[in-house]
């Protein structure tokens, strides 16, 4: 807890709602982390392949050049990923009848289940570690956050995308 404790304690004054987030997220985060990453430890998946399954669930089928976009990978490095995707049967790859140079990708019915599998881990991790606050901020917590997600889903458009990898390099450098 002690990232988590500097993380509460950094900036002048009262903190903002991204560094209030923040904070909480990582103290949810580190009381939740157990059942998922022992999920990723026993598929041997890593945190961009999982990533890559949630986004193929929430929207097939998609192009590598989407998925590149979404993980901030290249194209080749993203490729890579896939293959390993596919060769576990979770991922599968076609080819786009409108341009046959452009491979389209699936989420098997395995890899949905992983995923369920891998949302429902967190889900319980999530719950468990807000299951320490009163059951009055927890009413208050859920209310507001279903009333924020309503919000963002209605307008995905207005959500900054991150700097690019090379913008955030430089940018970290200075």
């Amino acid at each position: 807890m002690a990232m988590v404790k500097h993380l509460r304690e950094a900036g002048p004054g009262r903190p903002g709602l991204g560094h209030t987030i923040r904070s909480w997220w990582m103290l949810m985060a580190e009381a939740s982390l157990g059942e998922d990453l022992a999920i990723m430890a026993e598929t041997g998946l890593t945190l961009p392949q999982v990533l890559t399954l949630f986004k193929l669930h929430d929207q097939s089928p998609q192009c590598v050049s989407s998925i590149a976009a979404v993980l901030h990978l290249s194209q080749p490095a993203t490729s890579q990923l896939l293959d390993r995707l596919v060769q576990e049967g979770l991922v599968d790859r076609t080819e786009d009848p409108g341009d046959r140079r452009r491979k389209r990708l699936a989420i098997t019915p395995r890899g949905a289940r992983l995923v369920t599998r891998l949302a429902e881990a967190k889900s319980r991790g999530l719950d468990h570690a807000a299951s320490r606050l009163s059951p009055r901020v927890r009413e208050r917590l859920a209310s507001v956050l279903q009333e924020a997600l309503r919000q963002l889903e209605r307008r995905p458009d207005d959500i900054p995308a991150p700097l690019a990898r090379k913008e955030r390099t430089r940018h970290e450098l200075d």
